[in-house]
């Protein structure tokens, strides 16, 4: 029975002999020669027992904040590490083949092409603009939703707002097939495709319209030379732009997969 053992004050030794709560048992203690510590024991202090081969007590140490503190840290994480162990034990006995089951009636070609799609859109470049001195720099097509949505370069920081719900919207449209029995529910996987279709047109649109109505403003100031030389500087404006800018391989990808969900959902029925 010797060795150290963690207990708590029950009474404290200034009228007498002081009692510790030991493991379910309590034991009476005197300060000389038993009490280790700087500070007195007070009632509900956390101590640490030290007891001889024989089971007697023989000495108390009172358990510093920072200690107590650490143990209780260490136990926390002993008790999540715990729970973690049992919840992947029993998601590897019971979601596993669940999982596994939808994953057989969706088909793993759907599933690799969709995951293919989602990491495409938000973590890999679809557009890479060289800016000069400023270096190149690279957009998602997540980010892309989000110039869009604000009208310039400030959207960066900021949201998707409706553009960012399309695109995940179009996301789970992939499924739709798979929850409604409807001939019709087929159009959800093309949702991913229509939806590149359509922020290409619209970012189209954006900048040409840019282009038309500086064009304009500069050729209020002048007559038709003023006019044509304000053309040419926007159609050389225009150039510059195009060479700045450059179709990332994450397009390439997303397209790819989304074009093969939509030739699934059309044609060879998910």
């Amino acid at each position: 029975m010797s060795g150290l053992k963690r207990g708590r004050i029950l009474r404290d030794a200034n009228s007498g002999d002081g009692l510790v709560f030991i493991e379910g048992t309590q034991y009476p203690f005197h300060l000389e020669g038993m009490w280790r510590s700087e500070f007195a024991p007070k009632v509900n202090m956390p101590v640490e027992a030290e007891f001889n081969d024989g089971g007697t007590l023989v000495a108390l140490q009172a358990i510093s904040g920072q200690g107590l503190a650490g143990e209780q840290a260490a136990q926390v994480i002993g008790a999540a590490q715990d729970a973690a162990k049992k919840l992947s034990s029993e998601f590897r006995a019971k979601g596993v083949p669940i999982l596994t089951q939808y994953a057989q009636v969706i088909g793993y070609p759907i599933l690799t092409a969709w995951a293919l799609v989602v990491i495409s859109w938000f973590w890999l470049p679809a557009i890479s603009m060289n800016m000069g001195f400023m270096g190149n720099n690279s957009i998602t097509f997540y980010q892309g939703l989000a110039l869009l949505n604000s009208g310039g370069l400030a959207g960066l920081g900021g949201g998707a707002g409706f553009y960012g719900f399309l695109c995940f919207l179009a996301l789970l449209a992939v499924y739709l097939p798979h929850i409604w029995r409807d001939a019709r529910a087929r159009f959800g996987m093309v949702a991913p495709l229509a939806l590149m279709v359509l922020v290409v047109a619209i970012g189209y649109y954006n900048v040409t319209s840019q282009f038309s109505a500086g064009q304009q403003a500069a050729g209020a100031f002048g007559g038709p030379e003023f006019q044509k030389m304000a053309n040419e500087m926007a159609a050389q404006a225009a150039a510059e732009m195009r060479k700045a800018i450059s179709i990332g391989f994450g397009t390439y990808i997303a397209l790819a997969a989304s074009m093969f969900l939509a030739w699934k959902g059309m044609f060879k029925r998910a």
